[in-house]
């Protein structure tokens, strides 16, 4: 029972924070962090940006998938083998560098998401290349470029307390320090969700945090 249960919350997390779901995550963080960091806050015209990238770099990756499975190009929407996973990162590399060349001088999104969002292309061409010698966690490189992104958020843009609307006029200011600490705290449990499936090894997961944390310092010479 204990053990079913385990497994049950390791898949959870492991759902929740499916790297595809990432940088929509990070949309709304940014956007909570520092909401002035768009022209458009609330509203229309914020609903916009949301669907654009969420069709961009959410539904068109799934749909490709799942088109790869019901075609039999892949074997398992889960992707265990490597050989798996060459479709859907070819098909989510194209997806998000359409959005990023929508993006890129777009008044409405800010730089710092645009270069979190080239970082993420780097990540895959990079995670592309590694997966034809291991099977590199892509959970780790999304959340590894996520952590940096957030970091370069909070020096650059971040306020002392970040606000959460949580009902009619009811705000919750939560310290940014705690902020991090909670977002640390995510990122190990979904990574030692990965390890407890058995999905990945520890050079795995590893090496995955490091590729996306290094792709968001390259995107950065390109913006900073």
């Amino acid at each position: 029972m204990v053990n079913n249960f385990y497994r049950y919350t390791a898949y959870v997390f492991s759902s929740l924070f499916h790297p595809l779901l990432i940088v929509l995550y990070m949309l709304f963080l940014f956007a909570t962090v520092n909401p002035y960091l768009f022209p458009y806050r609330s509203g229309r015209e914020f609903g916009t940006i949301v669907l654009v990238v969420f069709f961009t770099a959410v539904a068109i990756p799934v749909i490709a998938v799942l088109l790869m499975y019901s075609t039999g190009l892949i074997k398992s929407l889960q992707l265990p083998e490597r050989t798996d996973r060459i479709g859907p990162l070819m098909a989510t590399s194209i997806a998000y560098l359409w959005l990023f060349l929508n993006i890129k001088t777009h008044n409405a999104i800010p730089l710092v998401f645009s270069c979190f969002v080239l970082g993420a292309i780097i990540a895959l061409f990079i995670s592309f290349f590694i997966n034809n010698f291991s099977k590199i966690s892509l959970h780790a490189v999304a959340l590894g470029g996520a952590f940096l992104a957030f970091l370069q958020l909070l020096y650059s843009y971040g306020r002392p307390y970040t606000n959460f609307i949580i009902g009619d006029q009811q705000i919750l200011s939560v310290h940014n320090i705690v902020l991090l600490a909670v977002i640390v705290v995510l990122i190990g449990a979904v990574l030692s969700s990965r390890l407890y499936l058995k999905a990945h090894s520890p050079e795995d997961i590893w090496g995955g945090f490091l590729v996306g944390f290094a792709s968001q310092i390259i995107a950065g010479f390109f913006f900073f």
